[in-house]
C-alpha cells in the first residue's frame, strides 16, 4: 500500500488500501482505470469459461495471432500476443535497447516504458508536453531530441495517456520515416475507443511496431490480454526475449474471441464517447474545468489530488487516478461511465474538489 506521501503507480483498487478502510471492492466506483465499462461481451466470456486448463496452452499463441493477424489486415508472423500491453512494452525494451543507449520517452505518460528503460541499462531522455499548449505533442521537437542523443527507441502514446491528446496517423508516419534508425514503439491502447479510431488502419513505416490493449478495448483486465503488430523481424526478437507461455489458455481464447468483436468495438467507442461528453458537461456545470480529450478518460484541475482521491474513496467510495505519477501534481484523472453512475461520481467531485 503506498504511504501517505507517495502516489499510486497506476490505477485501479489496492487490496491493501482497501482493507485499512474496511471497504469492500465491489462497492467502490472505480473511475481511476480506463477500461471499457461494457465489456467484456458475452462471446469473449463464453470463450474464456471454455478454455481448456488441464492442459498447457500453445507456447506461440498461434490462432490468437492468427485471428488478431486477420482482423487487422497482416500475417500472424507479424503479431505477438502478451501479458497485457506493459508485458510487450517490457519485452521490446528488452529486445531492442542496449544497455547505455537512450531512449526517449514523450511525457506525460505511462510509467512503464521508463521502467523498462531503467531496468534495461538504458538512459531515459524526456520531452514533455505541458498544460499551456493543451499538452499538443510537438514531433518534430521529438524528431530533434531523438537525434540529439542518437535514440534506439522512442515511446508514443496515442491518444496520450493521461491527456487525451491524439496524434494523427499522418503525422506519425512521417515522423517515422524522419527517424529511421530509431524504433518508434506506438502505444495504441486507447485508439479504439477514440476520436481518431480509423487511424487502426492507417499503414505506419516499417520502424513502427503498435502495442494495442485488449485488456481495455474489451475489458479484460482480470485476464490481461495485449498484443503487437510490427514487421517479422522486429515481432520474432520480441518472442525470442521471453519465456514461453506468456499467455494463458483463458488469454488466447479471449483473443481469439475479442478478434471478431468488431461491432462490439464500434459500439462501445459511440457509447464512452457520448458518456465522456455528458459527464464533461455535468462537471463544467457544477464548477470544475476537464481538459478536452480524444477519449474516454480525461484531466480535472484539482488543488490537492492526492487528498482529494483519498478524500473521495475513503468518504464516497469512489477512486479516481491522481495524475502526480504522471508529472502533473495538479491533476486527476477520471475515466467516462455510463449516466447510471453520474449522481455518485459528479455528487462526490462537488463534494471533495469545491469544497
Amino acid at each position: 500500500m503506498p504511504s501517505s506521501t507517495e502516489a499510486p503507480i497506476h490505477g485501479g483498487l489496492l487490496d491493501a488500501e482497501l482493507g485499512a478502510l474496511g471497504l469492500d471492492p465491489n462497492d467502490v466506483l472505480d473511475v481511476s482505470v480506463n477500461i471499457n465499462p461494457y465489456g467484456p461481451d458475452a462471446a469473449v466470456v463464453e470463450a474464456i469459461r471454455s478454455a481448456p486448463i488441464d492442459r498447457y496452452p500453445d507456447p506461440t499463441a498461434w490462432r490468437a495471432r492468427l485471428a488478431i493477424a486477420q482482423s487487422v489486415g497482416t500475417t500472424a508472423e507479424c503479431i505477438v500476443l502478451g501479458n497485457g500491453a506493459v508485458d510487450l512494452i517490457w519485452t521490446l525494451v528488452r529486445a531492442r535497447l542496449a544497455a547505455g543507449r537512450a531512449a526517449v520517452v514523450v511525457e506525460p505518460a505511462f510509467s512503464e516504458f521508463r521502467a523498462a528503460v531503467v531496468a534495461a541499462g538504458g538512459r531515459v531522455v524526456t520531452w514533455r508536453a505541458v498544460p499551456e499548449t493543451g499538452f499538443a505533442i510537438d514531433l518534430e521537437a521529438v524528431a530533434h531530441a531523438i537525434r540529439s542523443c542518437d535514440a534506439a527507441l522512442v515511446y508514443l502514446c496515442t491518444p496520450a495517456n493521461p491527456t487525451g491528446v491524439l496524434v494523427d496517423a499522418s503525422a506519425i508516419s512521417r515522423f517515422a520515416r524522419a527517424v529511421p534508425s530509431t524504433l518508434v514503439v506506438l502505444d495504441e491502447s486507447f485508439l479504439p475507443l477514440s476520436e481518431g479510431a480509423s487511424d487502426e488502419k492507417h499503414s505506419l513505416p516499417g520502424n513502427v511496431a503498435r502495442v494495442r490493449s485488449m485488456t481495455k478495448t474489451h475489458a479484460l483486465a482480470g485476464v490481461r490480454v495485449g498484443y503487437l503488430v510490427a514487421r517479422e523481424e522486429i515481432a520474432a526478437s520480441v518472442e525470442r526475449a521471453r519465456p514461453p507461455w506468456t499467455s494463458n489458455a483463458m488469454a488466447q481464447a479471449a483473443a481469439c474471441a475479442a478478434a471478431r468483436q468488431r461491432t462490439f468495438v464500434d459500439t462501445s467507442r459511440a457509447r464512452v464517447l457520448a458518456d465522456r461528453d455528458r459527464i464533461s458537461l455535468a462537471a463544467r456545470g457544477i464548477g470544475l474545468a476537464p481538459l478536452a480529450s480524444s477519449t474516454l478518460f480525461f484531466l480535472i484541475p484539482v488543488r490537492n489530488p492526492r487528498f482529494v482521491r483519498a478524500e473521495l474513496l475513503a468518504r464516497h467510495r469512489v477512486l479516481v487516478r491522481d495524475a502526480t505519477s504522471f508529472g502533473l501534481p495538479g491533476f486527476i484523472r477520471i475515466c467516462a461511465r455510463p449516466a447510471s453512475d453520474d449522481d455518485r461520481l459528479l455528487g462526490a467531485l462537488g463534494d471533495e474538489v469545491l469544497r
